[in-house]
């Protein structure tokens, strides 16, 4: 950092620099996410109409598996549950993230002010 800034000032514009980049990491997680949950949204969508019975074939990892529509949908159901869970949290995370970094921000700002001077 440059020579003027304080130790204290110093370790808080590194707090804010690494808050900025764990945002960062759950802003595209959060978007990972969403987009998952669109392509289960639409595989759900195009079986909906489907008898339960009916043979399908659905994709784990590199291979496909042989499955009934029902067994495909609870699958799907499940996934999406679990993805709408995931963004919950990570969007609870990057609030609190959030949070702290407008709190340094200020906090940052105002010593920048003080020094200044």
């Amino acid at each position: 950092m440059s020579k003027g800034l304080s130790p204290q000032l110093e370790e808080k514009i590194k707090q804010y620099q690494a808050i900025q980049q764990k945002m960062s990491v759950f802003q595209q997680q959060i978007q990972a996410l969403k987009i998952e949950q669109i392509e289960i949204e639409k595989a759900l969508k195009e079986i909906d109409e489907m008898p339960d019975a009916e043979i399908c074939y659905r994709s784990i990892g590199r291979l496909m598996v042989k499955s009934t529509i029902k067994e495909s949908k609870e699958k799907l159901t499940d996934q999406k549950e679990l993805a709408n869970t995931r963004i919950k949290l990570s969007e609870k995370s990057n609030e609190k993230l959030k949070k702290q970094f407008d709190e340094l921000e200020v906090t940052i700002k105002a010593a920048l002010g003080t020094e200044q001077k």
